[in-house]
This record gives structure tokens, sequence and C-alpha cells, in this order.
């Protein structure tokens, strides 16, 4: 009985310390900021409208308007495989543009926590 206790105890320790990293969620301004530079397959989706987008974006983000009818079907074709980083003003958007991509089968997926407000709030760099 000793021996099956200390088996279970050494196979739970090691699933743990094997855990891995998130694979999405929300992250606030500065986390959000390193980890698209820090991931390889970093794509950085604004979900704005063109008007809100051309007054300042994140670099190297591409715009697919949340509001456009044609949205669920521009996102469907993006590669399931990369990592997501998705923005819109405030957080309410890109919130409902995350849960909808994960729903379809993105399985690496970050929401800004307080959307571009919040970036500029912690004075992160935009392109004008």
């Amino acid at each position: 009985m000793k021996q099956v206790l200390s088996l279970f105890v050494f196979i739970a320790l090691a699933l743990s310390s094997c855990q891995s990293e998130p694979s999405g969620g929300l992250l606030d301004a500065r986390a959000f900021s390193e980890k698209s530079k820090t991931t390889k397959d970093a794509v950085i989706l604004d979900v704005r409208t063109a008007e809100e987008f051309s007054s300042g974006y994140i670099d190297k983000a591409v715009n697919i308007d949340f509001y456009n009818p044609s949205f669920q079907s521009e996102v469907s074709k993006l590669d399931k495989s990369r990592t997501y980083f998705v923005y819109c003003e405030a957080g309410g958007r890109s919130a409902s543009a995350a849960e909808w991509m994960r729903k379809e089968g993105f399985t690496k997926v970050f929401d800004l926590d307080g959307g571009i407000s919040s970036w500029k709030d912690n004075k992160l760099p935009l392109v004008q």
C-alpha cells in the first residue's frame, strides 16, 4: 500500500511540474506587449473599425472589423495554429472575438485587458 501511495505522489508531482503555459486568456497591456513581441508565430489582431484603426494601432496589427458582417468568414481563413493577440478600443469586442475564435478551434488566443485605451494609459507605442 505504501508503494502505491508513493507511486501516486510521484506521478502527481511529475505531472504538475510538466504543465504547459496557458494557451490564451486576458493579458494586461505590458504583458500583452511583451508576449506578442516574444512569441514566434504571433499575429496581432485589431478588431476595431477602419476609422478607429487609422487613428493609431499597435505595430504589425492586422485590422479585421468585428462589426463587419464578413468578420467571422475573414477570421475563419486565418491559420489556427498561430498565436493571436486580439484587441479593440476598451476590451468588449476583443473579448467577444477571442471567445468566438476559441469556439472555432483557435487554441492560442490572448486578449488585451482594457483594449487600446489601457495600452495608451501605459504609454506604450502606437503607429500613427
